[in-house]
């Protein structure tokens, strides 16, 4: 884990209880956090390099997301997730994604193509030097170029707080989950060759059904890896 209190690299232009919701949320999301974990400020700041403070913003922050619970006299502990919930955030991000990538396929044009499949090269060149045993510091580069991509995508829709909704939603998904996953790695290139070729064929709607593939493919993934490691007592 990167020491966040120093960590000067590219796409850590949040504020730093930011950051440390960031991490909190995928963990929590990937099943690392269980719902009823109590988390101890102290031990996380520890880890992560920085001060009670920003890990209480960070804290208070999640609360407000509903991702944590502030037990009286005993600090915060993670809320109740279920599958259901799990898969609600998936479909919110497939449908706004999905109309993003519809509205720039009607209006991109050769110069944005290109931009774009130089991005898709990019994540393509880091999945195929990814260790086996990839850490998060080996995830991030990969992590800051699929952003790019997508972030791209959505600017050339030209719907600026579509755009921003998406950016939004996007925090609840976990990728640091996804871009470790040898599995999601293949399928995402393989989404990536649809997507942009729906886009260069100027076609809303394959750009739209390739958007949403891409991003319920992850929704499957992230719930079988779920249903394995027995997250849900109840549902």
């Amino acid at each position: 884990m990167p020491d966040l209190a120093t960590d000067t690299s590219p796409g850590r232009a949040p504020q730093l209880p930011d950051r440390i919701a960031l991490v909190l949320r995928d963990r929590i999301l990937s099943g690392e956090l269980r719902p009823g974990t109590f988390l101890r400020m102290d031990r996380i700041a520890a880890e992560l390099g920085v001060s009670h403070t920003p890990v209480r913003e960070a804290l208070q922050s999640l609360r407000a997301e509903d991702m944590v619970l502030a037990v009286p006299r005993r600090g915060f502990v993670v809320a109740e997730l279920t599958r259901g919930d799990v898969a609600d955030l998936f479909e919110v991000q497939a449908d706004l994604t999905g109309t993003l990538a519809a509205r720039a396929a009607e209006q991109l044009g050769p110069a944005d193509l290109d931009d774009l499949r130089t991005l898709a090269g990019r994540v393509t060149e880091l999945c195929g030097r990814m260790p086996h045993d990839a850490g998060p510091e080996d995830l991030e580069p990969l992590v800051s170029a699929e952003h790019r991509l997508h972030a791209e995508i959505n600017r050339l829709a030209s719907s600026r707080k579509l755009a921003w909704l998406v950016g939004r939603s996007s925090h609840y998904l976990p990728a640091h989950f996804y871009t470790g996953s040898p599995a999601w790695r293949t399928g995402a290139l393989r989404a990536h060759t649809e997507l942009l070729d729906a886009l260069g064929a100027a076609d809303p709607e394959a750009a739209r059904s390739a958007m949403r593939r891409h991003v319920l493919d992850g929704r499957d993934l992230l719930l079988a890896h779920l249903d394995t490691i027995g997250m849900w007592t109840t549902d």
